[in-house]
């Protein structure tokens, strides 16, 4: 017995001085080191705005009459749809009517004196220039009557196209005078959605000699009133000059009559535009960071590098180029994704071999 205690003494003695190496290891071992973070959003997503605009019907006519007279008839309201050739409104006509009567008379006489002066002139009983005065009056007088006549049209409006009556300004009997609007007629299927890019946001899209900015979004999102509901809609239009009161540039989108909701002209809407998207590619994966979140990989080396959070006590050095100084940071690239999560300060006190964890503000500070 007592020499196998004297054979397995050496190997105890092994034991307790790994023993205590371990266990010296795990006393010297520093706890995790709290590390700011912040988590990543490239400059794309901070370009989501939206903008305020309002309902325009894509065909749509101001009516108006071309004389000016006392409103006898007004045959239509707010909201009622007409088919072309409906009669909307008529003025006066007793004047008209009454000169479109004379000139009548005088194109029937001078039509009876026309044909008098022809039955002459086979008899040689006039000269040929007094046929040809008589000729020039009746085609005058043919004239006189179909002015006439298009001026009793005049006294009457109808619908240009089958569409929908928007507004309706005038009331019955008042004076109406030479383009008035006396009715707002619209055409439904399609509508037009307008609102305005203030000059500072359209300063900051580049432009392209072949194709322009604005072009290149594919699609707009539209939502209408309090409705969160989105409507997909086009590029139709925009200005190339800003308005000189407000220094914004006039959009146009166009989409569809939706069938689920009614839409009349002048209503509100919000466009909502990711104008990251009118960037070039280049320019969408740029992020913006503290200067104190860059960092660089040995003591002389000129590669910056930010450190990325790895779950659940890791960093990861990730190589990035750096651009400029905003306001808002600096500007970097690389392999990175929004939502990393990096060191926002003092990256170069920390390493790849270092325990980290996330620095929790306690609260009250």
């Amino acid at each position: 017995m007592r020499n196998t205690v004297i054979r397995l003494l050496p190997a105890l003695l092994a034991m307790l001085l790994v023993a205590g190496d371990a266990y010296a290891e795990s006393q010297n071992e520093h706890p995790p080191r709290p590390v700011k973070l912040i988590a990543l959003e490239a400059s794309g997503s901070a370009l989501k705005r939206q903008f305020p605009a309002r309902v325009e019907a894509t065909t749509r006519s101001n009516l108006s009459f071309r004389m000016a007279g006392e409103l006898l008839e007004l045959n239509v309201s707010p909201g009622q749809r007409v088919t072309e050739g409906t009669l909307i409104a008529r003025i006066d006509d007793r004047n008209v009517r009454s000169e479109l009567d004379s000139a009548r008379s005088r194109l029937e006489l001078a039509r009876a004196t026309h044909e008098r002066m022809r039955y002459t002139l086979e008899r040689g009983a006039i000269s040929q220039a007094r046929f040809d005065e008589s000729e020039a009056e009746l085609r005058a007088a043919r004239a006189t009557f179909e002015q006439a006549e298009e001026q009793l049209g005049n006294t009457q409006l109808r619908a240009p196209y089958d569409g929908v009556i928007a507004q309706v300004p005038v009331d019955n009997r008042q004076i109406v005078q030479v383009q008035e609007t006396v009715a707002v007629i619209q055409q439904p299927g399609q509508l037009d959605v307008v609102f305005h890019l203030p000059q500072q946001i359209v300063q900051q899209i580049p432009r392209n000699d072949e194709v322009t900015p604005f072009e290149t979004a594919m699609a707009f999102e539209v939502r209408f009133g309090n409705s969160e509901k989105p409507y997909l809609a086009q590029l139709a239009s925009y200005t190339t000059q800003a308005s000189a009161q407000s220094l914004a540039y006039e959009v146009t989108l166009r989409l569809p009559q939706p069938d689920d909701i009614t839409l009349l002209d002048g209503m509100s809407a919000t466009v909502r535009l990711d104008l990251g998207q009118l960037l070039p590619a280049s320019e969408r994966l740029v992020w913006r960071l503290p200067p104190d979140a860059i960092g660089y990989l040995g003591e002389n080396s000129e590669q910056a590098v930010v450190w990325r959070f790895q779950a659940p006590d890791r960093l990861e050095a990730v190589p990035v180029e750096v651009g400029r100084l905003t306001s808002k940071g600096l500007e970097v690239s690389g392999e990175l994704a929004a939502n990393d999560r990096v060191v926002a300060a003092g990256a170069h006190r920390v390493s790849a071999d270092m325990r980290v964890t996330p620095w929790e503000k306690e609260q009250g500070l």
